[in-house]
């Protein structure tokens, strides 16, 4: 090619690149006397099964991926964040925020070993599980794959609306739900209780035994308003003796927490700005809930039972 009177400006112009492109090729040529890429350069060899393991390891540990960035540089050869985390991923791990729960205290881990104990036996499709959970006006996903030079943007209200939500669900039957919007209190519940189990309000599996429908087991938390003694009265008036006395500090043996989060992404992935859109959405996909979702729950009891004995009272995954 006879380039040689011409300018680095006239030949990128005719190859169509930058100036600074030519004049690297020109300088490589110089001192090597070929423009092609030396041996050791471009894309680093991928890490081995045992380097990943051993970078798993200290992610769990609590390393994040510039520290073990900077283990791994000290020892192998340089290694870049970026690479590590790449790697932390392939393994299957994400960097999550820590999730924190309460402390169970020595009584309560004691009561929650007993009640394993004693209900292994227990016949779970029986049973009419309950709560109650608040959703907001506004809420949404809080992260999203985008473009770092265009992030996305929502608004939110610094004092969002919220809507107090009841419901209660099992293998062959669930509830209405029931809105509230001011405080939980004992004459609030006993009026949910009293509308939303009466027969009329419950809606049966198609495959519910009839001799079920008047002998089902109601299992509520430990709250003060649900063991207030005016609440329990009229607990005691519509279902009698057929009332299960659940652990204190035990959500993930109440399998309604799990319907909350199926409940919680279905009104995340909508842009929901006042309460009545937020109700027809709640009321729209509790409807649509299938019995084969609450039933996967529920036949997940013996396993979390099994979990509490063997995590001596402690808390389990679910």
């Amino acid at each position: 090619m006879n380039n040689d009177n011409c300018c680095l400006r006239e030949i990128a112009q005719k190859l169509h690149v930058t100036k600074r492109t030519v004049d690297n090729v020109l300088k490589k040529y110089s001192s090597t006397g070929s423009v092609k890429d030396q041996p050791g350069r471009g894309r680093k060899r991928k890490l081995s099964y045992t380097e990943k393991e051993k970078m798993v390891k200290k992610a769990k540990g609590g390393k994040d991926a510039p520290e073990i960035a900077r283990e791994y540089s000290a020892k192998r050869g340089r290694i870049s964040e970026r690479t590590v985390q790449r790697a932390l991923k392939e393994e299957g791990l994400s960097y999550l925020i820590i999730q924190e729960t309460e402390a169970l205290t020595e009584k309560n881990r004691k009561k929650r070993l007993k009640y394993a104990k004693e209900n292994r036996r227990l016949k779970w499709s029986k049973v009419l599980f309950s709560d109650e959970k608040t959703f907001h006006v506004g809420g949404g996903s809080h992260k999203r794959w985008q473009d770092p030079q265009h992030r996305l943007k929502r608004e939110v209200f610094r004092h969002p609306k919220k809507l107090h939500v009841w419901a209660a669900a099992g293998y062959f039957m669930k509830s209405k739900l029931f809105f509230f919007t001011k405080n939980l209190d004992s004459d609030l519940y006993q009026e949910i209780i009293e509308n939303r189990l009466a027969e009329k309000h419950l809606t049966y599996a198609s495959d519910c035994p009839k001799s079920l429908r008047k002998k089902w087991k109601f299992l509520q938390d430990n709250s003060r308003v649900h063991k207030a003694g005016a609440s329990m009265e009229k607990l005691e008036d519509m279902i009698g003796n057929r009332l299960i006395e659940h652990p204190p500090q035990s959500p993930d043996l109440n399998i309604v927490e799990d319907i909350w989060s199926h409940l919680n992404r279905k009104v995340q992935e909508k842009n929901i700005t006042d309460i009545e859109h937020l109700k027809s959405t709640l009321q729209r996909e509790w409807q649509k809930l299938s019995f084969d979702v609450i039933r996967a729950s529920v036949n997940s009891m013996p396993t979390r039972l099994k979990d509490v004995k063997n995590l001596h009272g402690r808390r389990t995954n679910y």
